[in-house]
């Protein structure tokens, strides 16, 4: 059985698990608050720019770029369920397709985002998607990914948490990642954990000084740069042409 199709064929419901359209709005409008920070210094000022959204989803990405007055946006999903979902919520730019057949057609991209998309590919095709992915984007265009960091205290509830994933990364492994290809610069940012209401901001910023102070014990304790790993659940990969 080919496990992708499986899933991806019934995504909405097996990893999203929406029931109802209302309950998909809120979604929607809980990721624009976590995106919106995290992306907003990576956008092209010109809102004409071409955007490209691989793996997009339901569309909540681009329709907060939408709203943000981009008008030159394109997202493609594997999934049938998400696409028919994200034209559902508005987002008609959303269409169902694959990596290799969008990313042979484009040229002159702005900006390339790839949202939990990395890790569901194996190595093989993850090298051949980001040297499309180069081959796309402007002399000076830009490619954003989010994916789960395996090193986190935590990070296995994200990196295994989803039966289609291929790959499990941490900082090193995707710097030797990006080594090996033509991309002129890539950083390694961590993505700080938002939401949760009041109670959770609280006792983030309690917990914080501690867990630093662990985290440095631990790092002189094994004998490794604290500047070798990510602390939390999610990365920020951020690469240009």
């Amino acid at each position: 059985m080919d496990h992708r199709k499986h899933f991806y064929d019934r995504y909405t419901q097996a990893q999203s698990r929406f029931t109802s359209i209302d309950q998909a709005r809120l979604r929607v409008q809980a990721e624009h608050k976590m995106l919106r920070p995290l992306i907003e210094t990576h956008l092209p000022r010109d809102r004409s720019a071409r955007i490209l959204d691989l793996g997009c989803g339901y569309g909540a990405f681009l329709l907060m770029l939408r709203d943000s007055g981009y008008k030159n946006l394109r997202g493609v999903d594997l999934s049938p369920e998400q696409v028919q979902l994200a034209n559902e919520l508005g987002a008609s730019m959303v269409e169902h397709g694959t990596l290799e057949s969008v990313l042979s057609e484009e040229r002159g991209v702005a900006l390339v985002t790839m949202f939990d998309v990395i890790e569901h590919l194996t190595r093989g095709e993850a090298i051949t998607a980001l040297q499309a992915i180069h081959a796309a984007l402007v002399d000076d265009g830009t490619l954003v990914m989010r994916t789960p960091n395996i090193d986190s205290r935590l990070g296995t509830v994200l990196s295994f948490g989803d039966l289609t994933h291929e790959m499990h990364l941490n900082k090193y492994s995707a710097l030797e990642l990006f080594a090996s290809l033509h991309f002129s610069s890539v950083e390694i940012l961590e993505v700080p954990p938002v939401g949760g209401g009041i109670g959770a901001q609280i006792t983030r910023k309690l917990v914080s000084p501690f867990q630093r102070i662990s985290s440095a014990l631990l790092h002189v304790s094994q004998g490794i740069s604290r500047s070798a790993t990510i602390s939390t659940p999610n990365m920020l990969i951020v690469a240009r042409r």
